[in-house]
């Protein structure tokens, strides 16, 4: 039997590993360090994850299984105790990690909370791993530690052409943490998680949906103003200031979980892997998929000006941190991820219209007591 510390099981990425992992490797078994909180104990918000994870796989009678596999051990990897933690008798025969807990922020970070989970809590972990004497150390990062790079960002240690936040400066801080350790590792890139290819649903909506939910939002208060139906096709105008992107990387949540699995099961040999997918998506056909979805005339996407409509202005301000990533001028490299999954398993359609399918079945899911969101989104 193969024991993995992990962090971050009760995250999208890391509940949809293991359920996966468990599947081609029964042998496995996972030691999860998992929080606390809103009066949920560790093991309470770990069942729940667990639980909706295998029901989203379609697979919920597994559930009982998969909890035979794991053991829960309550914590936190910004305020644990390298040294107590290794004692642990949990913990014995522990060969390797795999650290996925992060603090996905990607706005300012005034009090350093995003930094300190993602980079101290990396050192923190690595510092378990020297003491468990593990064997190798699994880290999923981002995509987008190549911040402001234009070109072709290769699947390699990310270089430092300035970041678009603290969030990724501390995900390429803490993959070189993890490159500088001494242990064979694995580094994981995903893009901009989003809904499975088959139906475009997701257990746990991301950094995206924010903006269809805002437009949703803004929709209805902009019809109340002028008195007519929210059913209605409405133009918002709004200015969405950013220089239009052909590369917008998002990445099905199902491709995502069968890539990492995939690679992980692969001899660790210091690789990296972008898994992105290979199919990015323009601003532009965003833009068209989402005002079809609510019926809303296109929004104006160009670059940043001086001046900008007050609907534009309320965008960007409860928006703004996601901007960074419709403008991007970014290529990922898809060699190694390539190599590990052959070209077959990239070869899978990404475009408009199952970006209509993604948006459409989230409002379906997430939005099932808004009448007038129902009867736009099932009404094409």
């Amino acid at each position: 039997m193969t024991k993995i510390f992990m962090t971050g099981i009760t995250g999208l990425v890391g509940s949809a590993f293991v359920t996966a992992l468990l599947k081609d490797r029964p042998d496995m078994h996972f030691v999860c360090l998992a929080r606390g909180g809103k009066n949920r104990t560790a093991e309470d918000r770990l069942i729940e994850a667990v639980k909706a994870q295998c029901e989203f796989d379609g697979e919920a009678e597994r559930f009982d299984e998969v909890m035979k596999h794991i053991t829960v051990v309550d914590g936190d990897v910004v305020t644990l105790d390298a040294a107590a933690l290794a004692a642990d008798p949990r913990l014995e025969g522990v060969t390797e990690i795999f650290h996925c807990a992060a603090d996905v922020n990607l706005g300012k970070d005034p009090t350093g909370k995003t930094f300190t989970i993602n980079f101290n809590g990396t050192q923190n972990i690595l510092a378990l791993a020297k003491l468990l004497n593990v064997k190798a150390f699994h880290y999923v990062s981002t995509a987008y530690v190549a911040g402001r790079k234009r070109g072709v960002a290769m699947e390699a240690e990310a270089e430092n052409h300035g970041y678009n936040n603290p969030y990724e400066e501390s995900k390429a801080k803490a993959e070189k943490l993890v490159r500088e350790s001494g242990f064979p590792f694995t580094i994981y890139r995903p893009g901009i998680i989003t809904g499975r290819r088959s139906d475009g649903r997701i257990r746990r909506p991301l950094a995206f949906y924010r903006i269809i939910e805002f437009l949703a939002k803004m929709k209805s208060h902009q019809c109340k103003k002028m008195g007519i139906a929210p059913t209605e096709e409405v133009d918002l105008n709004i200015h969405f200031q950013v220089t239009p992107s052909e590369r917008v990387y998002f990445t099905p949540i199902d491709f995502v979980q069968y890539a990492i699995t995939k690679c992980y099961q692969l001899p660790v040999k210091n690789e990296t892997y972008h898994v992105t997918g290979d199919r990015p998506v323009s601003t532009m056909m965003i833009d068209h998929a989402v005002c079809k979805t609510l019926k809303l005339a296109l929004a104006d996407i160009s670059a940043p000006t001086n001046g900008g409509t007050e609907n534009g202005k309320m965008m960007e301000r409860f928006l703004g941190d996601l901007y960074p990533y419709f403008a991007t001028d970014v290529t990922f490299s898809q060699t190694n991820i390539r190599k590990a999954l052959g070209d077959e398993a990239m070869d899978w359609p990404y475009g408009q219209e199952e970006l209509e399918i993604m948006m459409r079945n989230y409002f379906v899911d997430f939005f099932p007591e808004v009448e007038w969101i129902q009867q736009v989104v099932n009404n094409r």
